[in-house]
């Protein structure tokens, strides 16, 4: 009798257990019955790099315009409560009637920052090097499944665990440990690599403009995966993520077999 009540063993698949069946500092969940096999990752929510920023919903939140081209130090605005900064830049400001805003026929000059939600993710998971780009502009979202990250060398078929710095870029998480990274900083095509010097991934400011008058008020856009535009006060366009949602579709996620169920998680929030 005893047997038949005890609590069946989880099946893992080959090459994968309990030990190495989620990254280096994340929590293997097993929930596995006699008819049903539920291996999960549950996200650390402490003990992170120093370095990390929590990195989540995004705003850009653009500067007043200098008066002259001459003037290249615009001042910087602040992020709104609640919002950290990621990253910033500086971006030409134009006549109203401009078809293109560019150094070349620029006016002025603003800062351009970019804030990220105080309560986003202090590690969140990449399927390559561009995934840095995607959540930095607020685009993602986290799908942790167990036996699916890449523990191995030389793969582009599964996940790794990042985490964001201050100035928009991200690391690997728990890099001492796990000891695994995408081998490019950029793009696409990146695989997974051991050891090494840790290669920090490059999460790029959004997409300028399409116009920006000279005389125009701050502009602040919400993004995420939702929604990639908005309008700013004298009317014309800001879009961003534009390049992030199209690479949302050229993600090359695992269906994962039956017994590998992934665990959807958002426990790593501050």
């Amino acid at each position: 009798m005893g047997g038949w009540f005890s609590k069946p063993k989880c099946n893992y698949g080959r090459g994968w257990n309990k030990n190495n069946a989620c990254p280096p500092g994340f929590t293997t969940v097993e929930n596995c019955g006699r008819w049903s096999s539920s291996i999960s990752c549950r996200a650390p929510t402490s003990g992170f790099d120093s370095r990390a920023i929590a990195a989540g919903t995004g705003r850009v939140v653009s500067g007043s315009c200098t008066g002259s081209k001459t003037d290249t130090s615009p001042s910087e605005p602040s992020c709104p409560s609640g919002f950290t900064k990621a990253s910033s830049r500086t971006a030409a400001c134009c006549d109203k009637w401009a078809i293109t805003c560019n150094d070349a026929n620029a006016n002025g000059w603003k800062s351009v920052v970019t804030c990220t939600s105080s309560r986003g993710d202090k590690v969140f998971q990449t399927d390559g090097a561009y995934s840095c780009e995607d959540k930095h502009n607020g685009v993602g979202s986290n799908d942790f499944r167990a036996q699916r990250w890449c523990k191995d060398a030389n793969s582009n078929n599964c996940w790794l665990p990042y985490s964001m710095d201050a100035d928009g870029n991200c690391f690997p998480y728990n890099f001492a440990q796990s000891k695994m990274q995408w081998d490019s900083p950029s793009g696409y095509g990146a695989k997974s690599k051991r050891g090494g010097a840790e290669i920090l991934l490059q999460g790029k400011s959004p997409s300028t403009m399409t116009a920006t008058s000279g005389a125009a008020a701050p502009v602040d856009v919400v993004y995420n995966s939702g929604s990639i535009a908005g309008v700013a006060s004298s009317g014309f366009a800001c879009v961003v993520g534009i390049g992030a949602l199209l690479r949302k579709k050229q993600k090359k996620r695992s269906a994962g077999n039956a017994g590998d169920v992934e665990l959807k998680d958002g426990a790593n929030t501050v």
